[in-house]
């Protein structure tokens, strides 16, 4: 569905991204993370056609964007960060304008309108100016602009920034519930919780690409990973013993649990239990605790950075 070959984007003397390459599927979430100033935004601008790369290659449902770059708008709808609407006119008359770009037939139009404000609780309201709605119900109305054409692509910059914890769990069920549809979804957000619970793939990225895999692939391929102790007594009684055993990389204490870091646990670990046995050590638990995404991204953007 979307194809990108060495993208790259300049401004000035300013390499905002640089050579980065990706394939997206039908009907797939693929998380877009990075922190500020990455890329993300300006990666979204050029697969959106708003921009122009510098050099590169996009292919998105076989069209260039070049020759293509009516139809790929589209088949495509966009959320951005910080999205613009036109405040004295109704929150209906937005969505009929916008509709107006796009080959919708009457009926249609009306129905699709219709169908995301009361999605999104804004039907009692439609009628009321844009500029007096509050920050979340003006991005749930930015999101009803990106949906009402029924795209075959979304482009999401933080869905679910402003909203209420109700409302942007909302968000995220609907965001879901889109690969029932085909509809393939580029996710951007610093909301680490958020990509890992819709995204099929996460790309991160600080202006080149560092890594794409799934949240299984990134943990299975974390060097050191994690593994909880539970002791039948205090594990601050055997921290000295577990400082002495080479392959522990790091040491966390709570009551009696201990949280070590270990290289290689699936070679390590018998040795690791039975040194702590011969020493005198009760032991109720051990397992390895998956790193979360957020664990795994600060740790893959702090070694770029390094």
């Amino acid at each position: 569905m979307i194809k990108v070959e060495n993208l790259t984007k300049k401004f000035g003397d300013i390499t905002a991204v640089e050579n980065i390459s990706f394939d997206i599927g039908e009907s797939e979430i693929f998380g877009f993370l990075g922190p500020n100033g990455a890329g993300k935004t300006t990666t979204i601008r050029m697969l959106s056609t708003l921009i122009s790369p510098t050099s590169g290659n996009i292919t998105i449902d076989e069209r260039d964007p070049g020759s293509g770059g009516d139809y790929i708008r589209s088949i495509t709808g966009l959320l951005t960060e910080s999205p613009g609407m036109y405040e004295k006119i109704s929150a209906y008359d937005n969505l009929d304008y916008y509709c107006s770009f796009y080959d919708i037939p009457a009926a249609r139009r009306r129905e699709n309108i219709e169908k995301y404000l009361k999605m999104f609780d804004l039907w009692d309201r439609k009628d009321d100016p844009a500029g007096t709605y509050s920050k979340g119900m003006k991005q749930k109305l930015a999101l009803s602009r990106a949906l009402v054409h029924e795209p075959k692509i979304l482009f999401l910059d933080e869905p679910t920034a402003g909203l209420d914890p109700e409302s942007a769990h909302m968000v995220r069920i609907f965001i879901e519930s889109l690969k029932k549809e085909k509809t393939t979804v580029f996710l951007c957000t610093h909301n680490l919780e958020e990509a890992s619970n819709l995204s099929d793939r996460v790309c991160i990225i600080k202006r080149k690409i560092i890594r794409i895999a799934t949240l299984s692939e990134l943990q299975n391929s974390d060097k050191n990973k994690r593994v909880e102790i539970v002791f039948k007594d205090k594990a601050e009684r055997y921290a000295g013993l577990m400082e002495k055993i080479s392959e522990i990389k790091d040491i966390r204490i709570e009551h009696n649990k201990a949280l070590v870091i270990i290289e290689k646990p699936e070679s390590s670990n018998p040795g690791i239990i039975k040194k702590l046995i011969d020493n005198g050590a009760g032991i109720l638990y051990f397992n390895e605790v998956k790193a979360t995404l957020e664990e795994i991204y600060l740790n893959l953007i702090k070694d770029e950075e390094a």
